[in-house]
């Protein structure tokens, strides 16, 4: 019998054929390379991603192993020898993000305070270094760039965890054109040494420069643009803290970092 989908990434698509393999299986994920993207099912527990499939609660059972042969056709997903059902699927898309609300400073505050308790030691120190840089010149912004990547604890290290939350700030639209070109500029230094780190970072950061992060991180920066309750805040930093050993707070390092940069000295005239 399938197991069933119960939400899909905006950038999945299973009805056109396509076909791939198993890239890498762990004991709430599986890692899919279709056409060269990378997508990953989840269990039920797992916030979504653009590129993820999320299974119904109690349906999270990969019998998978790497290299097993995926067929994709008409809403299935076959993996080795089991079927994913995704035909009735809801879709999960990020939107933008808007311009923050007064009160940002008190808002990345409380997230600095609570990711710090959980990220890497060195991660707030690698945000500043890359978002300091992307006030200078491009090759100031590549060394701070070769500096961080690869660097850190994790199957994907911390220095690109914060590459992922800068991104997301930069890619979310709030940010305007300054954002877009600093990303732009981020993603040129970043191709220079993109082989250096694993494989599954490498397309997490490429989905993250093309402004395609994971759901909990994106709920994340919504909640600090916003004039969100304290109770709203605090339950977005707890879903993205709580994801992974350490990489949901180095990429809230990432993220708090670049709203710093981008928009603290508006919040202060504002306030």
């Amino acid at each position: 019998m399938p197991l069933q989908a119960v939400s899909l990434g905006g950038e999945v698509d299973v009805w056109s054929s396509r076909s791939g393999v198993v890239h890498s299986v762990f004991a709430s994920a599986v890692n899919l390379l279709v056409d060269g993207e990378l997508w990953t099912v989840l269990g039920s527990e797992r916030a979504d991603s653009p590129f993820g499939i999320r299974l119904a609660p109690r349906d999270a059972r990969f019998n998978v192993q790497a290299a097993d042969p995926v067929d994709v056709r008409a809403g299935y997903v076959g993996i080795g020898r089991l079927v994913l059902d995704c035909r009735t699927a809801s879709r999960w898309v990020p939107k933008r993000w808007a311009l923050p609300a007064p009160g940002l400073a008190a808002r990345l505050a409380t997230a600095a305070h609570a990711a710090q308790q959980r990220a890497w030691c060195e991660s707030a120190c690698m945000a500043s270094d890359v978002t300091h840089a992307l006030r200078g010149t491009n090759a100031e912004l590549a060394r701070a760039v070769r500096r961080t990547i690869g660097r850190g604890p994790g199957l994907t290290p911390a220095g690109d965890d914060v590459l992922v939350g800068i991104f997301a700030l930069l890619a979310s639209g709030a940010a305007g054109t300054a954002g877009e070109r600093d990303a732009t500029r981020l993603a040129g230094a970043l191709d220079r040494v993109l082989h250096t780190t694993p494989d599954v970072s490498r397309h997490l950061l490429r989905q993250a420069a093309r402004g395609l992060p994971g759901r909990a991180l994106h709920d994340l920066g919504r909640a600090l643009m916003e004039d969100t309750t304290l109770v709203v805040l605090a339950d977005a930093l707890s879903r993205q803290i709580d994801t992974g050993a350490t990489s949901g707070a180095d990429a809230c390092m990432g993220l708090v970092a670049a709203c710093h940069a981008t928009f603290l000295r508006t919040e202060g005239l504002a306030a």
